[in-house]
């Protein structure tokens, strides 16, 4: 009677080599960066309607001129920017390259997913990859309050 060896050589190194190549591919996942937390639904809308329901976002007291911040109008999340006393201004906060959230950063919006900066006084491109402007909300200021429309 002879006996067949269950695991041959061959077999073997199969084995071996998949699962380290599968171990390495985990590890190499691992060290990505990760933007998931960073990334908004949808992309950024083409044109922003106008008449829009109009929301108070904050009070004017609490964004100084020269100050950008985060907000929510109902459920639209949107940047704000004051450049003088009697203005605000609005913006969609989804960059226009890849749909990521973009953050207040002094008079700018700053994207964390790939550098793009947009400015707060216009919401064009100041550097980085994205090469459209961040659409615009109509805002206001009434009374102590910044109001927003969308």
């Amino acid at each position: 009677m002879t006996v067949e060896p269950s695991l041959t050589r061959r077999s073997t190194l199969r084995a071996t080599t998949a699962v380290t190549g599968a171990a390495c591919a985990l590890a190499l996942a691992g060290c990505a960066p990760s933007v998931s937390n960073t990334k908004a639904k949808g992309q950024a809308p083409e044109e922003i309607p106008t008449g829009g329901t109009p929301y108070e976002v904050g009070k004017i007291a609490e964004l100084p001129v020269g100050g950008s911040a985060a907000a929510t109008a109902g459920e639209v999340e949107v940047m704000l920017f004051r450049p003088d006393e009697a203005t605000v201004l609005a913006y969609s906060d989804i960059c226009t390259h890849a749909g990521c959230k973009v953050a207040p950063s002094g008079e700018d919006f700053k994207c964390p997913c790939h550098g793009s900066i947009f400015k707060g006084s216009d919401g064009t491109v100041v550097s980085g990859p994205a090469k459209a402007p961040l659409p615009r909300y109509a805002a206001s200021i009434d009374g102590e309050w910044i109001t927003v429309s969308v």
